[in-house]
Formats: C-alpha cells, structure tokens, sequence
C-alpha cells in the first residue's frame, strides 16, 4: 500500500465550553518517509494550535488590563467630583481587602449605619 496524503486533526478544549480544531492535510512525496511526514505535520498542528491559543489569550489578558485601567481611571475621576461636591471627606488611600480576610461577626446598627453614610 502506497500513502499518497496524510492529514493531522487536534481538537483542543478551551476550558470555557469551547475548543479550537486544527487540521492540515499533505501529500506525500515517493521519496519521503511516510511515518516521518505525519510526525511533522502532527508537530505543526501541535505547535500551531498551541501557540495561536496562547496569543488569543495573550491578547484578551491585555484588553482586560486595558480595561481595568480605564475602570481605575473613570473611578478616581468620580471620587474626585464627589470630593468637589462635598459628598465624600478627604481621605488616606485604602487598602485593597484580602479577599481571604472575611469577617463573619455579625456588625452593630451603630456599624451599618457608618459604613451606609459613606455610599
């Protein structure tokens, strides 16, 4: 039995309910190694699939980096409106909340009410 062509198909879960698929065919010459032929072409599936996930992923990293600096930006232009406004008094930058450190000690009326008088 002659191979004449070959082709090489990956199918690659995203993780999100998606996958991405990369098949290429090629023809095999006479003088070539089948088995060969189809290591190369399932390296360059491999390869490429791989590596056009990983600049997809690349790229939306820095849209959603953009965009949390536009979010950052757009946040402390209000806070300074509210401050020319008198809504909010002049205060020392917070610090970013652990999100390991929750509290789950039940807060006072008297605690609701201050941190209510700040929104």
């Amino acid at each position: 039995m002659k191979i004449k062509s070959i082709s090489y198909k990956r199918v690659l879960n995203l993780g999100n309910y998606e996958n991405k698929h990369l098949e290429l065919f090629a023809e095999v010459e006479e003088r070539e190694n089948p088995e060969e032929a189809i290591l190369q072409l399932a390296d360059t599936v491999e390869r490429t699939i791989r590596e056009s996930v990983t600049k997809e992923y690349n790229r939306q990293m820095l849209q959603a980096e953009a965009q949390k600096e536009r979010l950052l930006d757009e946040i402390a232009e209000l806070k300074h409106e509210l401050k020319q406004l008198g809504k909010i008094k002049d205060e020392p930058p917070k610090e970013e909340a652990d999100p390991d450190d929750i509290p789950f000690d039940q807060m006072t009326q008297a605690q609701l009410d201050e941190v209510n008088k700040n929104f």
